[in-house]
């Protein structure tokens, strides 16, 4: 790991920006890190410097919605986009009543194609208020799309054969927290994080901090991985985490929730970690942010209020090509999905001596 940035090289490297990068410089100064904390890129971002042009197609919108919370899987030739949605007379607070949907197109870009609604607090057999947050990944030979339910506030699964569904939702919550990211290891077993709440709260305002957990089996039973602590640096605080395993090293993408680590309020940040339980922060610069305004592959851009709900899309060579996100746009009108490229992002070399998704048993001891 290297030493801290001072702020006056985080403000230089953000003015200059990369030649490759294709956004737009996002210049500011950003807040002085704690001591002890420890940064692996100090002085650039890899991966906002390998995120590229947005095409016009990437773009999911749905009249008379507000859409949220996209997650894609590749099945076959097709490229299955689900997403959360809500009428948009609701407005944006609207997701508390929110349901699942999916979409489908023959290129990660799009265009989508809205093919059906597949799991709603009405026929769920206990989330009645809502199911948002849907997230798709493969649990053995099944499919399962794990989601916040709303009001338990906890994590719901349901799996289906085939990714056309029939979906059948789980009994009962399977993880005691708010808005996960899921990992499922190759030997089965599984490891997740997310938020929780302290009861003391550090700045006056409630703490969004990170807990991690893990299970024997991806349907649980699923307890607390690590202490009741943070698993972030310090005081950082997060929402939003999309997980993935490279490079011999958890990765974690989420937002930088009151804006302590970039200076600019629930920006993209990425960190790493070797074991589960200590996570270090890659860099100071966001990965993306409502600074940058977003180019699109014809030449204009795009300026938007607010970017949340990342989630990374690897290719077969586990690297990243694409990184998907809830956009706020101007104005009264309701939000919508963005695919951006990226630019086969590998992340830094591995360390040695661990295989790739499984578990060492030394981690929670």
């Amino acid at each position: 790991m290297k030493t801290l940035p001072t702020a006056a090289l985080i403000l230089s490297a953000l003015s200059v920006g990369s030649s490759h990068a294709h956004t737009a410089p996002a210049a500011h100064t950003p807040p002085p890190l704690p001591p002890g904390v420890t940064v692996s890129h100090p002085h650039d971002n890899p991966l906002r410097d390998a995120l590229r042009p947005v095409p016009k197609t990437a773009l999911f919108k749905m009249d008379g919605y507000f859409v949220w919370d996209p997650s894609v899987i590749k099945v076959g030739d097709t490229y299955h986009l689900f997403a959360s949605r809500w009428p948009a007379k609701d407005g944006m607070n609207g997701w508390f009543r929110s349901h699942a949907i999916r979409a489908t197109s023959k290129s990660l870009f799009g265009p989508y194609e809205f093919r059906e609604v597949v799991l709603t607090p009405e026929t769920h057999p206990w989330a009645k208020a809502a199911i948002h947050n849907p997230k798709i990944t493969k649990a053995g030979d099944k499919f399962l799309l794990y989601h916040l339910a709303i009001p338990q506030w906890q994590t719901g699964f349901a799996y289906a054969d085939q990714i056309e569904g029939p979906w059948v939702p789980l009994p009962q919550p399977v993880i005691k927290t708010n808005n996960p990211a899921l990992l499922i290891r190759k030997d089965n077993t599984a490891y997740a994080v997310g938020k929780f709440k302290p009861k003391v709260t550090k700045d006056g305002k409630w703490d969004a901090y990170m807990q991690a957990f893990e299970a024997p089996y991806p349907d649980g039973p699923y307890t607390l991985f690590g202490d009741t602590g943070n698993r972030l640096p310090v005081d950082f605080e997060f929402e939003d985490p999309t997980i993935w395993w490279a490079n011999n090293r958890y990765n974690i993408l989420c937002n930088d929730w009151e804006s302590k680590v970039t200076g600019i309020e629930k920006s993209m940040i990425y960190y790493t970690s070797d074991d589960g339980i200590r996570y270090d922060l890659y860099s100071q610069i966001p990965v993306w942010s409502q600074s940058d305004p977003v180019p699109l592959d014809d030449g204009t851009t795009v300026a938007i209020p607010g970017v949340e709900r990342p989630q990374v899309f690897q290719n077969e060579q586990g690297e990243i090509i694409a990184i998907l996100a809830a956009i706020r746009p101007t104005g009264d009108a309701p939000s919508y999905i963005m695919i951006r490229p990226v630019d086969r992002f590998r992340g830094d070399p591995a360390q040695p001596g661990r295989e790739p998704g499984q578990r060492q048993e030394s981690e929670n001891k």
